[in-house]
């Protein structure tokens, strides 16, 4: 049965009182979460902000924002608080592999912050985009395209080897999706259509000499290996309209954007080697 409080002794009425503002003091801290947190593990409190990253990263990606959502990225983020704070405990960030990893970690960060910033504080503007596609226009108007069948192999040998199979009539497709280091394997070693300028000069040197369906005499060596190709066939360069090209030249725009802000930073920077 529970005994009344004013049936105690005075000794017994004081302890009751301790035990029981420590009960009260325990369960206050624990629900003691900042505003701006959605917990706190050990004190520590995993931000509000981090959950909505997270969230908002899901949706990009086709997730739908839900309750069930919510929950289980705050569990994953709160998981993550637990066992970032276990490592610090066992001092597995003071090792020096550890610090080199974080240096580098840093790094990246820093980068790829200040390139983003920099990018917002000078945006592209749709004249500008217009104002590039309408010189590329000008620039590529009579140009020839060329569709490229392409395989790559990383040693001559096998590019020579590769291309006796071809002569004697096997599938170029084939071959590529078998043998062919380059990306363009999964599609048979087609490279879809291209200008001359826009690929290496020692593949489209040979290139723009071949007739349509033949195959380069011989390999060609690059950086990427030794390639074995074949011109499917050509037209006249097909102008896309601004909105089919803008995507494109958004992204040559901003590449060189950043090239340029990289030249200048290091164009004045004290680099001692």
């Amino acid at each position: 049965m529970h005994t009344p409080y004013f049936s105690l002794t005075a000794s017994a009425r004081l302890l009751f009182l301790a035990a029981s503002m420590s009960v009260f003091a325990a369960t206050g801290l624990a629900q003691t979460v900042p505003a701006s947190a959605i917990a706190t593990v050990n004190g520590v409190p995993v931000p509000q902000a981090l959950l909505e990253q997270s969230v908002k990263a899901n949706l990009a990606q086709g997730q739908k924002d839900s309750p069930e959502l919510r929950q289980i990225i705050r569990d994953e983020l709160i998981n993550r608080e637990i066992l970032a704070q276990e490592a610090a405990r066992l001092g597995l960030d003071k090792t020096p592999e550890s610090q080199t990893q974080w240096a580098q970690l840093r790094q990246n960060f820093m980068v790829e912050i200040l390139l983003n910033d920099q990018m917002k504080r000078n945006p592209l503007s749709e004249a500008a985009l217009k104002a590039e596609y309408d010189r590329q226009v000008v620039l590529w108007k009579d140009q020839q395209q060329y569709r490229l069948s392409l395989i790559v192999t990383a040693t001559e040998d096998e590019a020579k080897a590769i291309l006796a199979r071809l002569r004697k009539g096997e599938a170029f497709s084939k071959v590529a999706t078998e043998k062919s280091i380059d990306p363009s394997k999964k599609d048979g070693g087609n490279v879809g259509w291209v200008l001359a300028a826009q690929i290496l000069p020692a593949i489209s040197n040979v290139m723009v000499n071949l007739t349509k369906g033949a195959l380069a005499a011989a390999p060609i060596q690059t950086q990427a290996g030794w390639n074995v190709i074949k011109l499917e066939e050509t037209r006249p360069f097909k102008t896309p309209t601004f909105e089919e090209a803008q995507n494109d030249i958004r992204q040559m725009m901003l590449q060189k954007q950043r090239s340029d802000y990289v030249k200048t930073l290091r164009d004045n920077a004290k680099v001692a080697q």
